[in-house]
């Protein structure tokens, strides 16, 4: 291993190993060598803050700053609030009790390409099966509604080369339309040779017709995933055994849903269909690597409050962490935020720390009043009302816009920090506040990173029926976490590929045989420089 390789690889080497306080955060490097973008954008520390971002992230504070807001808080000192109190105590925060290494679980060949790592996550054999209900639905399809000359039986590789297509949209930035029939289409600003190279037109709509997941007759018709639900279980698995994760993790919902910068002419602009379904997922804030999946399909008039359903998804998202020991930190949205839940988790051994903000929005039951009642005119601006149950801490923190609350058991309500605000043309501002938000503010910081290079490489086709638009968007977050295990193991040392040319390797070995290289120059859309 040369000299470079040895510095490539001791700038992960933080991820193999635990850091020793939680909120102390480094997450995988999001730069050009991460996603393809440009490096001069990321490449300032996750402590600090440009001027125009709401995400502050925080570093230690001086002893004196530690007192501003006592003055707030002496009215109320010793009152008991249903069992919480002004008393604080230290302690310190959950250990990372794991010894094993950050990353893919199985050992990989310097020499593994892209195509190895995707199907890790979506396993051949699943594509195999798609494969036989494909040509299963046709055949059913034809003896109801008469033959179809022009159709032929589907086979594995002419799969891979059918998706490798949909690929296509998510490494060329731009390219949409929701006739992705325009790809073909001469005068069409989102023509492409290289599709046009893979699969002609009308074999790519007559497999596009007949496209199917599983046999509906064999799942239950109540079930709004029953058409996609076999492969979803399939690549959760292979994300749960595939990969390890860091202690800390946050749940939302990623962006899959943006506006296309690219309609056809011969289209009318349109309202698109209404999105029905809601995915969340958990997301190490280390890697960005999305550990667990949770859908709602929106086919049924919602019998649980926003409350029950904040913590049923919730919940349902932390089962894979449930029992391991391995005392996780889980950072919640405000509907998932609430005492119920992380008292349940810690029983579990996982502890949280979420935002409060209103009871519409947040389960406020078991919370103290300040949470909920307006902060006092004597509090100043960056003091801190705090109160403690246990553990449990309630914090309110006068940030510079609004009030900043959080419930929390993972960090000690004792420590302080400070925000690091970076100033353009002027010195650097320094805000005094707890550690749970400077916790808080680095690892949603990251995921907040992440997402927004994230938008750019997911599959941009949105078909019409709902449990299609499942399948994509699950195979999008499936090529991302493929990238993540590459980028984690010895291969990227190998070939250092950016996520771009990550996704450009994978398509030409995804259509195998049916591709062709584009004849004319500069017309392949998977090269380092397309961002």
């Amino acid at each position: 291993m040369d000299a470079e390789e040895q510095r490539s690889l001791a700038s992960l080497q933080h991820l193999l190993r635990p850091p020793p306080n939680p909120a102390d955060h480094e997450g995988l490097q999001i730069s050009d060598d991460m996603f393809g973008g440009s490096a001069s954008s990321d490449a300032s520390s996750s402590s600090e803050m440009s001027q125009s971002e709401d995400i502050l992230v925080p570093v230690e504070l001086e002893e004196e700053e530690e007192d501003s807001g006592e003055d707030a808080e002496d009215a109320d000192e010793n009152v008991d609030d249903a069992g919480w109190t002004a008393n604080i105590t230290h302690f310190d925060p959950p250990c990372f009790s794991d010894g094993e290494k950050v990353g893919p679980v199985r050992d990989i060949a310097p020499t593994a390409q892209p195509i190895d790592f995707f199907h890790m996550l979506v396993p051949e054999s699943v594509l195999a099966g798609i494969v036989q209900q494909t040509n299963r639905y046709a055949h059913k399809f034809q003896l109801k509604n008469g033959r179809d000359e022009q159709w032929r039986n589907l086979d594995l590789p002419e799969l891979k080369a059918f998706m490798a297509i949909f690929m296509y949209t998510s490494i060329v930035h731009g390219c949409f339309s929701e006739d992705i029939s325009t790809l073909w289409e001469v005068d069409e600003l989102a023509h492409s040779p290289v599709i046009s190279g893979i699969m002609a037109q009308p074999r790519f709509l007559r497999i596009l017709k007949y496209f199917h997941v599983v046999s509906s007759s064999a799942q239950q018709q109540s079930d709004g995933l029953r058409k996609v639900r076999p492969f979803l279980e399939a690549v959760q698995n292979s994300f749960r055994c595939e990969f390890k994760t860091a202690q800390t993790h946050v749940i939302h919902e990623p962006p899959l849903e943006d506006e296309p910068s690219v309609w056809s002419p011969r289209l009318e602009r349109k309202r698109r269909k209404k999105k029905r379904f809601n995915l969340w997922v958990r997301q190490c804030t280390a890697t960005g690597f999305i550990a667990q999946i949770y859908i709602h399909v929106k086919d049924k008039p919602d019998s649980l409050s926003c409350h029950e359903k904040g913590y049923a998804i919730a919940r349902a998202l932390c089962s894979d962490l449930i029992g391991s020991g391995r005392n996780h930190i889980v950072f919640c949205e405000p509907i998932h935020t609430s005492l119920r839940l992380f008292q349940e988790l810690e029983s579990r051994g996982i502890y949280g720390c979420g935002v409060v903000t209103d009871a519409k929005h947040t389960d406020c039951d078991g919370l103290p009043s300040i949470v909920l009642a307006k902060p006092p005119d004597a509090m100043q601006k960056y003091d801190s009302l705090i109160r403690t149950k246990g553990r449990y801490s309630a914090i309110v923190w006068n940030s510079p816009r609004v009030p900043f609350k959080l419930l929390t058991n993972a960090f000690s309500p004792a420590v302080r920090g400070k925000l690091v605000v970076k100033k353009n043309r002027r010195p650097d501002e320094e805000l005094p506040c707890p550690e749970a938000v400077q916790a808080y503010q680095n690892h949603i910081k990251y995921i907040d990173k992440y997402n927004e290079k994230y938008g750019w490489y997911v599959i941009s086709y949105k078909p019409s029926k709902t449990w299609q638009q499942l399948f994509w968007a699950v195979l999008s977050l499936a090529m991302n976490n493929a990238y993540i295990m590459y980028k984690l193991s010895p291969a990227y040392q190998h070939s250092q590929l950016s996520r771009s040319s990550f996704g450009a390797a994978l398509l030409r070995a995804m259509a195998g045989p049916y591709y062709q290289e584009p004849s004319g120059p500069g017309q392949d859309h998977g090269s380092d420089d397309d961002d």
